[in-house]
């Protein structure tokens, strides 16, 4: 069903850092009925202008999906569900039958992160980053973010992934990037990493629980730096700062606005809603 805020017309601008305002369609089709809506889902794919963008072009594959298709339901372990209470999605009614949320987001090459990453959380991830590069590798990919951080090598496993994937992969932060979100926000495709207004982000050193054996202890701090050493080099590649000014900044925790975030180069434009 379509409430009338659906029907409100919504643009969303970036504000460049020259304080420039360009139109961004993210949402160009916001006047929807649920004519509309049933029609561009009854594809297989869907029109991807609905909810998200392309730089390129939007062409979504044309094969259709059968039973048992192995992308169908391509989050499964998004949400963490308390045992005999299983998570129910929202369904999209289409003439075809019932689609989740998940899976409309997923057919529109839209990849959600809303909470801290783990091994299982990348393996959802980087599956779907493959999937979708496997089925079109010419069109773009588009991950929000509001991650409060993680474990370094699952982030750094997926950075890899959307660098070696042949599609493009825009990020979005809403909400929060901070820790290896934050690196994973500024890790998107340059020109495509973006934060809504109120978002904020956080930058620092890994942190690292070490315990056991003195010569464990020993080893583990090694990695700690080395991996510190590693991601301030990454994010003097991802901002053109230099490694020095980024190392005075990971030292402790450092907060960031949006605006801030953009003048270091972590991000490349704020999307601003008008009403």
């Amino acid at each position: 069903m379509v409430t009338p805020a659906m029907r409100t017309p919504l643009s969303l601008s970036i504000a460049s850092p020259g304080y420039k305002v360009s139109a961004l369609p993210l949402f160009p089709q916001r006047n929807l009925t649920l004519g509309p809506v049933i029609s561009a889902l009854s594809s297989s794919y869907g029109d991807s202008s609905l909810i998200g963008f392309s730089s390129r072009r939007s062409r979504l594959p044309s094969k259709h999906g059968h039973q048992g298709d192995s992308y169908s339901n391509p989050s499964n372990g998004v949400i963490e569900a308390k045992k005999g209470n299983p998570p129910i999605m929202p369904a999209v009614m289409t003439p075809g039958g019932p689609l989740d949320l998940s899976t409309v987001l997923f057919r529109n090459r839209i990849i959600f992160i809303g909470q801290p990453i783990n091994s299982q959380v990348a393996q959802r991830v980087i599956s779907q980053l493959v999937t979708l590069a496997t089925i079109d590798e010419e069109s773009d990919i588009l991950m929000y973010l509001n991650c409060p951080g993680g474990s370094t090598y699952s982030v750094l496993a997926i950075y890899d992934c959307m660098s070696w994937i042949k599609p493009k992969v825009g990020t979005v932060c809403f909400g929060v990037a901070a820790s290896q979100g934050a690196l994973l926000l500024a890790g998107g495709e340059k020109g495509m990493r973006y934060a809504m207004p109120n978002a904020r982000i956080m930058i620092h050193q890994p942190q690292s629980g070490c315990g056991g054996h003195v010569e464990d202890v020993r080893r583990q701090v090694n990695e700690a730096v080395q991996s510190r050493h590693k991601i301030d080099k990454m994010y003097a590649a991802f901002t053109g700062q230099p490694l020095e000014k980024v190392q005075q900044y990971t030292e402790r925790d450092r907060f960031l606005s949006v605006s801030e975030a953009m003048e270091f180069g972590l991000i490349d434009g704020v999307l601003e809603t008008e009403y």
